[in-house]
């Protein structure tokens, strides 16, 4: 039941916010392009508060359905707030996790900060931690390991393009000793195009190699999506049906995400100002 409620509730959300856009509550013209490319970029340069549903109706390897609800903050630093250099950072809550299984539970919180170390017009790119804490209230929603490892980010933003990839290898390094060991690479390519009106096209696999089993997890996506405003709030939506093209072990074969963005460009100017 909570799979359900939490999936209709995700595209109510969605759904609700793109009629009242297309209804005329937008303000006229179309958002900031910039805006467009940070409101899709995995790890952005403004604060977002994200909200996501994957639902996978079929597994391999398992039988039964999956949903994961996750929301996500991205919490970027200006330079010398910490560091000397502009920080990127990412901290994702998967709130309700449903594997094949049934049992839902909280997953694993799952945090990655990017001191960005040269930044272009159109090339950025940056390197730090990524950790992984085992925050997860069953077995089968979390791995039960602490983890950290490296992570780095590059990206181009030519025009209507936002291109890059989004690499983390988090290590296991304590934990509960009955659960195996986890060294894994995880890859996010992601592809944004900006069309008008704030719509846009995008891809943002995230493929798996776990250099412990030599598994692999290689996903193809392709979704669509707007940025737009609800009165004085900036709001991203989109939709993304997935497909696992190669798969080891337990995995979706296929699903669909749905996601909510709120938008704070202007956050830390209006702290600051």
């Amino acid at each position: 039941m909570l799979r359900m409620a939490s999936r209709r509730w995700m595209i109510g959300l969605v759904l609700a916010a793109t009629s009242r856009a297309w209804a005329g509550d937008a303000p006229a013209g179309a958002p900031p392009p910039d805006l467009v490319k940070q409101a899709t970029a995995p790890i952005s340069s403004i604060l977002q508060l994200r909200l996501q549903d994957a639902f996978a109706p079929e597994f391999v390897g398992a039988h039964g359905r999956g949903n994961v609800v996750t929301a996500a903050l991205t919490m970027p630093l200006p330079a010398y707030r910490l560091l000397p250099v502009r920080q990127l950072s990412l901290l994702s809550i998967p709130a309700a996790v449903t594997p094949p299984s049934g049992i839902t539970g909280f997953g694993d919180l799952r945090f990655v900060d990017i001191a960005v170390l040269d930044a272009g017009h159109e090339v950025l790119w940056g390197v730090g931690p990524s950790l992984v804490f085992p925050s997860a209230t069953e077995p089968g929603t979390g791995q039960g390991k602490w983890q950290a490892g490296p992570a780095a980010v590059v990206a181009i933003v030519p025009r209507r393009w936002l291109a890059g990839v989004l690499a983390q290898n988090p290590i296991s390094f304590a934990g509960e000793r009955t659960r195996r060991d986890v060294n894994q690479l995880v890859l996010q390519p992601f592809v944004t195009y900006q069309l008008s009106g704030g719509w846009f096209v995008r891809t943002q696999p995230q493929m798996i190699f776990n250099w412990k089993s030599g598994r692999q997890l290689l996903p193809v996506d392709l979704g669509v999506g707007r940025v737009f405003a609800i009165g004085r709030q900036q709001v991203s939506c989109f939709v993304e049906p997935f497909w696992n093209a190669s798969t080891d072990g337990p995995a979706p074969r296929y699903g669909i995400t749905f996601g909510l963005s709120f938008l704070y460009p202007d956050f830390w100017r209006r702290v600051f100002s």
